[in-house]
This record gives C-alpha cells, sequence and structure tokens, in this order.
C-alpha cells in the first residue's frame, strides 16, 4: 500500500500543462535589445507594458532578443547570445536584402515596425485564419500538433520553442547606461528550431524538453517558413 501512495504521489507531481492558440493569427512582437545601449530602455519599458494588456498571449506574443554586438561598448548584456544577434542578422541580410542591424528594432511578422520611434502606439494587428496549434507539454517532454483547414497545405516550417522569463532588474555597472537599474520582461532565454513538414495541412512531433525552474517563466511555440515569415504562435505561463 505504501509504495502505491508514493507512485500515486509521484505521478499528480508530474508537470503537465495544455495550451492552444485561436484559428485566428497570434503575432509575434520581437524586439532586439541590449542593455549596452543607451536607447533601448524606453524599448524594453514599452515591451514590459504588454504584460498589462487583456489580449496577451491570445493575439500577440512579446519576445526580447538581447544581442551580442554592444557587449565590447563596456558592459556584456547579462541575456544576450549569438544566436540572438545571427536571428536578426537573417532578418536584415536573408528577408530585407540589407546590410545592417540597430537597437532597439521592433519585428513583427518579418517585417520591421518603425513607427514605434514616433507615435509607440501598439501596433494594428491583422486577424486573420492561420490554422490551431496546441501543445502539451508532460514533464521532460513536448508534444506540437498545427492542424489548418487546407488538407492540401504542403509545407516546409520551422518549428521554434522558445523560454522567456520575467521580472527582472538588472543594476548596470558599466558602459552606455552605466548606474541605471534596468528592468526586464518577456526575455528570450533560449530558441530551439527544427525543420519540420506539414503535411495535408496537419503536423504532429513530439520532443524533449527540460525545464528547470516554472517561476516567472513563458512557454512559447511557433511555426514559421523558410524565410521567417510567421504562420502561427502559442504561448502560456508556466
Amino acid at each position: 500500500m505504501k509504495i502505491l501512495f508514493i507512485l500515486s504521489l509521484l505521478s499528480s507531481l508530474l508537470f503537465s500543462l495544455e495550451f492552444k492558440s485561436s484559428e485566428n493569427k497570434v503575432t509575434l512582437i520581437e524586439l532586439y535589445t541590449s542593455q549596452g545601449c543607451s536607447s533601448c530602455p524606453p524599448a524594453d519599458k514599452w515591451l514590459s507594458s504588454l504584460k498589462n494588456k487583456e489580449d496577451l498571449f491570445k493575439t500577440f506574443i512579446p519576445m526580447a532578443f538581447h544581442i551580442t554586438y554592444w557587449d565590447f561598448l563596456g558592459w556584456k548584456d547579462t541575456f544576450a547570445k549569438e544566436k540572438f544577434s545571427n536571428r536578426q542578422r537573417y532578418y536584415s541580410s536573408d528577408v530585407w536584402k540589407k546590410n545592417s542591424v540597430y537597437t532597439p528594432q521592433f519585428i513583427i511578422d518579418a517585417k520591421e515596425y518603425k513607427q514605434w520611434f514616433t507615435s509607440q502606439v501598439f501596433p494594428p494587428l491583422k486577424s486573420s485564419y492561420a490554422g490551431v496549434l496546441s501543445i502539451n507539454l508532460l514533464e521532460n517532454n513536448i508534444k506540437i500538433n498545427f492542424t489548418h483547414k487546407n488538407k492540401n497545405l504542403n509545407k516546409n516550417v520551422i518549428i521554434n520553442i522558445a523560454l522567456l522569463e520575467n521580472d527582472f532588474n538588472i543594476y548596470i555597472k558599466e558602459g552606455e547606461n552605466k548606474n541605471k537599474n534596468l528592468e526586464h520582461d518577456f526575455v528570450v532565454q533560449n530558441l530551439e528550431s527544427h525543420k519540420v513538414n506539414i503535411l495535408n495541412g496537419t503536423l504532429t512531433q513530439t520532443y524533449t524538453y527540460k525545464i528547470n525552474t516554472r517561476k516567472n517563466k513563458v512557454l512559447v511555440v511557433f511555426i514559421s517558413d523558410e524565410n521567417g515569415k510567421q504562420i502561427q504562435a502559442s504561448a502560456s505561463y508556466l
């Protein structure tokens, strides 16, 4: 009886989570930023303010990618990763055919959102059918399912799995933001990508995915095409 009780208790402690998108498109709002950039704190603050919007994760998902190329200015960004810098460079060189990057930069649906610099208003988002993206997270495995009403849809795509974290307050000791406390939310801590195929309007994949802690964290899954254009996304607090 003791063994059965212990097994039952352990089973109840297994972490599981299920969530899914609506049929309408859930749009990514990507911010490329750096703690070493004096122009970035207002953009970081604006992104943090989106926590209070009622349709958070329902129609949009904020993501802050910290880049590395300003680390030489005296302060090494505590969240920066080269893969995030490369993601921004990919947009610039491969998608837009440009040869420069900058911070802060907002990217929405693989397009620059420059209007933020003049008005800082929330961007207009298109509400259109995009299919349903369902996520099932059970302990160390994540199952991803996508269904589209167009059963003739066959497409090479990329599944992206991102772990975000909120509620950071970082004291900057050097660089352009010296002696400032910077607050950060929706910080991308990890991003992994997998090339897959949508066949007959359906996609199902399972991956090993370990999460050590669940405090203040957000799990984001989004599907994009080979040119970086987003197809559908889904997110939830853990």
